[in-house]
């Protein structure tokens, strides 16, 4: 994507959220496969599976875009569109 973008040091993310985000998958993929082999029926796995990744990838698209490679920053920019939202209702 920094090609892409046209950035001058494409490896730059890369140094920055690489590990972050592959600790984050740690955690996020055994938790889906110990569920996906335990709790959903051999019919729906490759529906969850293919639903997993498709929030996985989402978290990656908003990384890429402007988190850390947390899940404690993607939780942020929850918190503060809702705490937005908030504001804006009480004003009216």
């Amino acid at each position: 994507m920094s090609i892409l973008q046209g950035r001058e040091d494409i490896f730059l993310d890369c140094r920055q959220k690489f590990w972050n985000t592959y600790k984050t998958g740690l955690m996020y993929w055994p938790f889906v496969q110990l569920s996906n082999f335990s709790l959903v029926p051999v019919y729906l796995r490759t529906a969850y599976t293919g639903l997993c990744g498709f929030i996985w990838m989402s978290f990656l698209c908003f990384s890429q875009q402007c988190g850390d490679g947390t899940v404690t920053s993607a939780f942020r920019l929850f918190r503060e569109e809702k705490a937005n939202t908030d504001e804006k209702s009480l004003e009216k």
